[in-house]
Parts: structure tokens; sequence; C-alpha cells
């Protein structure tokens, strides 16, 4: 299976630098139109080819996942080397797309224009965005194959998680999201697992449905260069592109307000371990499992 997943990840990745290099010498040739347009057709024909590289190696990734045995004393292992390097190439591809996602629109809001030309600055955000799309395709295809899934609520228990969220709120806030969920905070869940209540009933699903909306409204936004898309469909399109690029620099600022508040998560994202104290005190159901090392 690895050698198998190994050269298909090196197929893929051979056939994204061909391909695009070959848009890359096709744009700089004379053109009828300016760099952004290029910029514009480049990225539209490489998204075939981002999505290829991260399934590649996320199927690569897996095969290593599965024969990782390693163990610390005092520790135990909260992330695989996988999901810590998912982690930080997918943070690389928000650093470039986010800001230069939000300057796009409000430089024309405040009426102001950058110190670098427009183009440069739509060229960085779909490096960035190319790298967020082979990040997703690398994230489904890794937890796909490994079959984990304790980012989310076991079956059955959505509504149990909802209201242990519900209750760690403020009380003002809880009632209120408690009653407009119709959630009946005597039946919340008393024993998190492998990750928060908060995480699995409001965190990762939020995260689920502003990359799923800024990456299909991309999506169409992209792909009209390549095909006739109908006027109020890009318009609607366009319009939940910049809701959900809103709704993902909230959820960022919450992302971070929440792990530097709890270091240990944080520096786990780094060495994949946390200290089994931790985890006990924590996340006393995953400790319990029988399967106590399985990581994310």
């Amino acid at each position: 299976m690895r050698a198998v997943a190994l050269i298909i990840v090196l197929v893929a990745l051979a056939s994204g630098i061909a391909a695009l290099m070959a848009f890359i010498a096709q744009a700089s040739t004379t053109q009828p139109f300016g760099n952004e347009l290029s910029d514009n057709l480049i990225f539209a024909r490489a998204i075939p080819f981002a999505i290829a590289i991260g399934i590649a190696f996320g199927m690569f990734c897996a095969s290593l996942t599965r024969s990782a045995s390693e163990t610390k004393p005092g520790y135990v292992r909260r992330f695989s080397r996988a999901t810590v390097i998912g982690h930080w190439v997918i943070t690389i591809g928000f650093v470039l797309a986010l800001p230069t996602g939000v300057w796009q629109y409000l430089g024309g809001i405040i009426n102001k224009s950058a110190p670098w030309p427009l183009y440069l600055i739509y060229r960085v955000h779909y490096i960035g965005a190319a790298i967020i799309l082979a990040s997703l395709a690398y994230f489904l295809t890794y937890w796909w194959i490994t079959r984990h899934r304790g980012l989310l609520p076991p079956r059955g228990q959505w509504k149990s998680h909802l209201s242990a969220f519900a209750l760690g709120l403020p009380p003002r806030l809880g009632r209120m999201v408690a009653r407009s969920l119709r959630l009946r905070t005597a039946e919340a869940a008393t024993t998190p697992g492998q990750f928060s209540f908060y995480q699995t009933a409001f965190s990762f699903p939020m995260w689920t449905f502003a990359l799923t909306l800024i990456t299909v409204t991309g999506l169409v936004k992209a792909l009209r260069y390549l095909f006739e898309v109908p006027g109020p469909i890009l318009w609607g399109a366009s319009t939940l592109h910049v809701a959900a690029m809103v709704l993902l620099v909230l959820k960022v600022l919450d992302h971070l307000r929440y792990v530097f508040e709890r270091w240990p998560l944080m520096a786990a994202m780094t060495t994949t371990w946390i200290s089994d104290r931790y985890a006990s005190a924590h996340f006393p159901g995953w400790r319990q499992r029988s399967d106590k090392s399985e990581a994310a």
C-alpha cells in the first residue's frame, strides 16, 4: 500500500509541476489580456492538479500513519504527524489567502491603494487558495482512509454534545442557544472524548461550514474563466464568498483565543504529544477507551 501510494504521489506531483510550468509559460507569452487575467486562467486550470496532489499525499500519509506505533512515557500522542504537517500547510494557505482576500474588498471600501500592483495581491491570494484546496483534499482523503471521526460527536450524540456546549457558555448566552436549538441541558453529555464539547459541537462544524462555503463559491468564481456561468449565480457566489471570508476571519480569531488559553493543545500541534495528566483531566473519555494511543 505504501509503495503504491508513493508512486501515486510522485506521479501527481510531477503532473502538477509540469502543468503549472506549462500554464506559466503560456501566460508569459504575448496575450490579449493583462497579468491579472493571466493569473485567473492559471489558477482555474491548476485546480484539478491541486486537488489531485492533495488526494495523493493524503493516501501516502494515511499509509504511513497506520504503521506508526511510537510511545513516550508520561505522554499520549494527541495528533499524528500527518495531521500536524497538514495543519501547518493549511495555515500557510490561510496566511496568504485571507489577508489578500480581505484587502481586495476592504481596499475598495476605504478607497485606498496598496503599495503593490493589484495583480500581485491576486496572485498571492491564488497561491494561498491553491494550498488550502490541496490541504482540504489531503485531510478528506486522510480521514476517509484512516476512518477517524474524533472531531465529530459519536453517532446519536449530537444533541447531548450541543447541550454540553451550551452549558459551557455564559449563562445568558447558553440559555439562548439551548432555547433556539430546543436542547435539554439535563441530557447534556458529561464526559468529553478526544476533543472538548466546544470543539465537536461548535468549532469543527463551523470550520466545515465556512470552508465548504468558501471553497464552493471560490470554485464557481474561478471556473467562470473557463466556462460560462450565469450572472445571478456568479453574483450569489461572489456575495457568499465574501460572507465566508468574514466568517473564516472570525473563526481564526476564535481558534487562536481557544488554543492560546490552552497551551498544551497548541504545543501538541507541534510535537504531536500531550501529557497523560492533561489528557486525563480534560479528555477523560478519550483516556478511558481501550485504544488510548489513537491520534487524530
